[in-house]
Formats: C-alpha cells, sequence, structure tokens
C-alpha cells in the first residue's frame, strides 16, 4: 500500500520516521511532500528510496494519507489535494481542532483522526485514535495494527478528546515540566546542589518510580501513602501541593477546551 504524509514537521517527521524505522513502512512505498524543501533534502538523507512529490501528486497515488498539518492550513492543503482525492482512501488528520464530519462532508474518503505523542520517537506511549462513519472495520484494524508498531493505540470518540489529548500527547511536555521545575526550585533552596544533580536525581527517580508502578502493580495513590508517612515532610509536602496542583489541572482542562471551541468556530474546510 502506498501511503503519504502531507507535512513532516514536527508530527508528521515523527510519524514517518518513527513508522520506517520499525519496519511498519517501506521507503520505496512512501510519499512525502512538505512546504519546506530542506525537511525534504534530510528525510531522504536518512531514508533513500522515498518518494518526494507535491500535495497534489500524492493524493492521486496514495491509498493511505496522513494530513500532519496544522488545523488552520488544512483548508489551502485540501484545495491543492481536491481534484485527487476518492472514496477510495483512508484520510488521517492529526489536527485536533479538525472536526470528523466536517472533514466527512468536505472530502470524499474515509476519515480517521490520529492524536501522536513524542514518545512514539522511541516506540512507545499512547497514540489516540478517532473514526469517522465511512470508515471499515479493515481500515480500523489496518491502522491500529500499523500504529502498534510504534504505540499503544487507544480509541476514543471525539467528546472525549480534548481531556484524553492532555494526558496522552500533551502530558510529556507536562511531566518534563514539573520534573525541571521541581530541580530548578531544589538548587535555588539550597545552590550547593547543582543543576546537573538535581535534574539528575529527579528523571532517574521519575524513571524509577514509573518502574516501581509497572513491576508492582502499585497506583499512584499506593506510592503516595507508601512514602507520604504522617507527621513527615513527604506528608506535609504532599499537603503543600494539594493546595495548588488540582486547580492547576482544572485550569488547564477548562482553558484549553476553551480555546479549541474557538478556533474550531474561526475555522472553515
Amino acid at each position: 500500500m502506498k501511503t503519504g504524509f502531507v507535512g513532516v514537521g514536527s508530527m508528521g517527521g515523527l510519524l514517518v520516521r518513527a513508522l520506517m524505522r520499525s519496519g511498519a513502512l517501506d521507503p520505496k512505498d512512501v510519499w512525502v511532500a512538505n512546504r519546506s524543501p530542506q525537511r525534504l533534502e534530510v528525510l531522504t538523507a536518512e531514508f533513500p528510496g522515498i518518494r518526494l512529490t507535491t500535495n497534489r501528486e500524492l493524493a492521486g497515488h496514495c491509498d493511505l494519507i496522513f494530513l500532519c498539518v496544522k488545523g488552520s492550513d488544512v483548508p489551502t492543503v485540501l484545495a491543492q489535494m481536491d481534484s485527487e482525492l476518492y472514496p477510495g482512501q483512508l484520510l488521517v488528520t492529526t489536527a485536533s481542532v479538525i472536526q470528523l464530519r466536517a472533514l466527512e462532508d468536505r472530502v470524499p474518503c474515509r476519515i480517521a483522526k490520529l492524536i501522536p505523542s513524542v514518545t512514539q520517537e522511541v516506540g512507545a506511549g499512547i497514540a489516540l485514535l478517532m473514526y469517522g462513519s465511512r470508515v471499515t472495520k479493515d481500515d480500523r484494524k489496518f491502522l491500529e495494527d500499523l500504529l502498534g508498531r510504534i504505540s499503544r493505540p487507544v480509541v476514543i470518540t471525539e467528546s472525549q478528546a480534548r481531556p484524553a489529548i492532555s494526558l496522552a500527547s500533551g502530558a510529556p511536555a507536562f511531566i518534563a515540566y514539573l520534573l525541571q521545575s521541581m530541580a530548578e526550585e531544589a538548587v535555588r533552596s539550597n545552590p550547593e546542589l547543582s543543576s546537573e544533580m538535581a535534574l539528575g536525581m529527579v528523571q532517574e527517580t521519575a524513571t524509577a518510580t514509573l518502574r516501581l508502578m509497572d513491576k508492582t502493580k502499585m497506583t499512584p495513590q499506593d506510592v503516595v501513602s507508601r512514602v507520604a508517612v504522617p507527621g513527615g515532610m513527604t506528608a506535609l509536602s504532599i499537603e503543600i501541593l494539594s493546595r495548588s496542583v488540582p486547580q492547576a489541572w482544572q485550569a488547564i482542562f477548562r482553558e484549553t477546551a476553551e480555546r479549541e471551541k474557538k478556533d474550531r468556530e474561526r475555522l472553515t474546510l
């Protein structure tokens, strides 16, 4: 099956590289189109055999198309592909703001939505999938098997998408930010600690904690209860965190949902 990638920036580049490194895709069956030729040159040097093309030509030759461009760029890209798109194709968008129904009304293809995660660079983590009404059982199996080579595919509905995207795709950034912030504040509290030492400690501890939970099947609450002995310093620290962390998460889920709604209202396919 010829597979096309329109856009090989952050997410598109991650997807095409991960799928080819895993052996899920053969470079000779991969077509790529991108606004910046520099990215394509890097990609072809890394994976000889892939076909560099235009959006229109890709649409006319590929059975599976990953549309990996920002939501605001989708109308322009679709206009370039319109004359070549046909009902037998499976078109997968990575733009969360694009609604499946709107895309189905716009093109003749079968439609799915994919929200990948940066963790797919190492063949791990969750990839979120949502399906349009025309997608078949065979399409689902094929797509989930393909993405299963680099992730754990999780199928959700669009109504679940906004918080799920934060949990699966945004979470690596949230976790990394929290680790960085914790290390930085530790150094500020005691300059005798070096930044390198502090960051190394939190990274290794985070990795070990996740390994502990995986091996022992402990829940996050189990870990907190095990470490935060009543009356101890960790229990005091958890009490301090509980005053502000839940409110921060509430603001994140609320404000990102509001922002996505506004972006969607401004977008016309």
